[in-house]
């Protein structure tokens, strides 16, 4: 009770995780992660799975688990993985480098739409700068980004997963949690869309025909 009037939401999760009120830079820095990822389009799988499940005639809350169950390794999962990345101190060359020789591919860098740079983390970057917040996390990530394009001859621009992961890292944060906060950020988009699924769409949902490819075997 002694916490309602007296925290933001942002401070109050980090104190249910960490004990502890967060400082004015930690909680500028928790926003930003937040706010970052809130939403990204009704193509990512964490908005239009939910409306999908929404629309069959489930409830909100079922709508909303079916968004969470869809963030994995693939989608938010990069958060985690560039965490324990950050967190190894290793070198930007030795990290690359290690990553080259299992021909791996490097959580949190690259992107299938933002080829050059991911405007999501330039306003992040920008907007932690302008509060004069720096972190040496950040650093680590820019410098993985030079050298995977000193080593691997590709520009693979740090994301917002990327992004993301620096940020939770400099706040002390478990690499457990990666997910968790994506699925965090996402929440508020996640509701927004399964309300106007209900309130705007007819039941359900289904793919068109004419976007399904057969690739069986031929039908004799």
């Amino acid at each position: 009770m002694d916490l309602i009037g007296a925290m933001s939401f942002t401070e109050a999760a980090f104190f249910v995780l960490k004990g502890k009120k967060p400082t004015k830079e930690q909680t500028a820095m928790l926003d930003a992660v937040l706010v970052s990822a809130i939403n990204h389009g009704l193509e990512a799988p964490s908005a239009f799975i939910p409306r999908i499940v929404a629309s069959t005639g489930n409830s909100v809350t079922t709508a909303l688990a079916s968004g969470v169950l869809s963030i994995g390794d693939h989608h938010g999962g990069a958060v985690e993985e560039a965490m324990r990345v950050f967190y190894s101190n290793k070198s930007a060359k030795e990290i690359v480098a290690e990553m080259t020789v299992k021909q791996a591919r490097m959580p949190g860098f690259g992107h299938k739409i933002y080829k050059d740079a991911d405007p999501r983390v330039s306003a992040m970057f920008k907007h932690l700068e302008s509060l004069n917040i720096k972190s040496k996390f950040m650093d680590i990530a820019n410098d993985i980004q030079a050298e995977l394009k000193k080593q691997a001859g590709k520009n693979l621009p740090l994301n917002i997963d990327g992004a993301m992961a620096a940020v939770l890292c400099e706040l002390r944060l478990d690499p457990i949690q990666g997910k968790a906060f994506f699925a965090l950020a996402r929440f508020p988009s996640m509701m927004a869309n399964i309300e106007e699924e209900l309130k705007n769409e007819k039941p359900y949902r289904r793919l068109d025909e004419s976007d399904i490819e057969y690739i069986g075997p031929e039908i004799k």
